[in-house]
């Protein structure tokens, strides 16, 4: 027999019984008391009708208490806390039923309570952030905007309207701002409330990060230049003082070698300042397309001990004499490396990607501090200038190109990417 899966099943099956038993029995009595054709008719309109309708009343009543259910549980779903469909049952399982369903409604309410303080208390506290915050609902309308979203669109009321309106475009599930683009990126977020999703967008301002880099490049380089101009007037300042002051106590020839370093210090302090002006006076750039094999036929023969490998052929459009100076001093840096760890071999690889590729490695002990590389006047060399590497960069940049370096692996040497668009 196959098993029954629905409340309907089991109660037609449960009145079928009764009423099987009722119809059997007064057949049973039609026969035994010879009842006549219109006899019959009329026992069993009088017996069996009733107990029908009886039933069907029964059976409705009862789905009727379940489509109030089912209606009452779909709009507690929907956050209508009432119980206003069961409302007519005062006693009984089903006003029981109603007590627990009434009990939970008052829970959803007090949760609802909460939840709605928490919310209150987020969009407080966003509001007074000093980031500039947006909430889009599900249609990708405004559904809140705090304070600081004044800075981007000031004199406007944002509430209700469009995010195309507010040049706001979803690409690749990343937020874009088509103006002001270069000043902002966007951090988005879901936010939950309910069965509905929106969508939090937290602005933040790239000119700031900008500043705070620039910032901490300034503090390096202030802190090079004291340390470069301390070390030559700290003993100048001295030995001037001595002559001054004990010149008849000093032997001639001391104060031959004393005015000597003070020459030789003021010489280093001038070359400290060519130097400086060297970075501030880079030539213009004059860029014309030279084929990359042509180019490194002409590095091959500037740079003997360097292994050059071509991967790509192709043209390059760059100013050739000096991203031949940059790589000069990249080269330069790469023998000095390999120089002091006892090792040799230099590669440069060229290569086309996406844009052009020409990463040089050597073999050296790799790079000791890479922050404080592109700082300049910064040399972890003894007679280092510190403006080799902060040249070349520029020079690349100058380019539309750009310099990386880093260390390769367990520091088995160090890598300088160059990096030029293509034609």
């Amino acid at each position: 027999m196959a098993k029954l899966t629905s409340v309907e099943q089991k109660l037609w099956l449960g009145f079928a019984v009764p009423l099987v038993t009722v119809a059997a029995l007064l057949i049973a009595t039609i026969i035994y008391f010879e009842l006549t054709l219109l006899g019959a008719i009329t026992l069993l309109l009088a017996l069996l009708v009733p107990s029908l309708l009886t039933l069907w009343y029964s059976y409705n009543k009862v789905m009727s208490v379940l489509d109030n259910l089912a209606v009452q549980l779909d709009s507690i779903s929907n956050e209508e806390l009432t119980v206003w469909q069961l409302s007519s049952y005062q006693g009984g399982r089903v006003a029981a039923l109603k007590a627990e369903i009434q009990l939970v409604v008052e829970r959803l309410q007090q949760k609802r309570q909460e939840y709605g303080q928490n919310e209150a208390f987020v969009f407080n506290f966003i509001s007074e952030l000093s980031l500039p915050v947006l909430v889009l609902d599900g249609h990708q309308q405004v559904y809140f905007a705090n304070r600081a979203m004044a800075d981007i669109y000031p004199n406007m009321t944002l509430d209700g309207i469009p995010a195309s309106k507010l040049a706001l475009n979803q690409v690749d599930s990343q937020w874009q701002l088509q103006q002001h683009s270069s000043r902002y990126k966007i951090a988005s977020h879901p936010l939950y409330r309910g069965q509905r999703v929106y969508q939090l967008l937290v602005f933040v301002s790239v000119e700031q990060a900008l500043r705070d880099n620039e910032k901490q490049v300034w503090q390096k380089l202030l802190s090079v230049l004291n340390h470069e101009v301390r070390n030559s007037l700290t003993p100048v300042s001295s030995m001037a003082q001595s002559l001054q002051q004990d010149r008849d106590a000093i032997p001639l020839a001391t104060q031959q070698t004393m005015l000597g370093v003070i020459e030789s210090r003021a010489a280093h302090l001038q070359q400290f300042v060519a130097n400086y002006a060297q970075i501030a006076q880079l030539p213009a750039v004059e860029k014309q397309t030279i084929a990359v094999e042509v180019l490194a036929n002409r590095w091959q023969a500037l740079f003997p001990e360097v292994q050059i490998d071509v991967l790509s052929s192709g043209v390059l459009y760059c100013d050739e004499p000096q991203l031949t100076q940059a790589m000069i001093n990249l080269v330069n840096n790469a023998l000095q490396a390999n120089q002091l760890a006892s090792k040799q071999g230099i590669t440069l690889t060229i290569e086309k990607r996406q844009q052009w590729q020409l990463c040089l490695q050597d073999n050296g002990g790799g790079i000791d501090n890479l922050d404080n590389l592109f700082v300049p006047f910064y040399s972890t060399k003894p007679n280092g200038s510190g403006i080799g590497l902060v040249l070349s960069r520029e020079i690349i940049r100058n380019q539309q190109g750009e310099l990386y370096l880093s260390n390769l692996a367990d520091n088995q040497g160090a890598k300088a990417l160059i990096t030029l668009p293509l034609c």
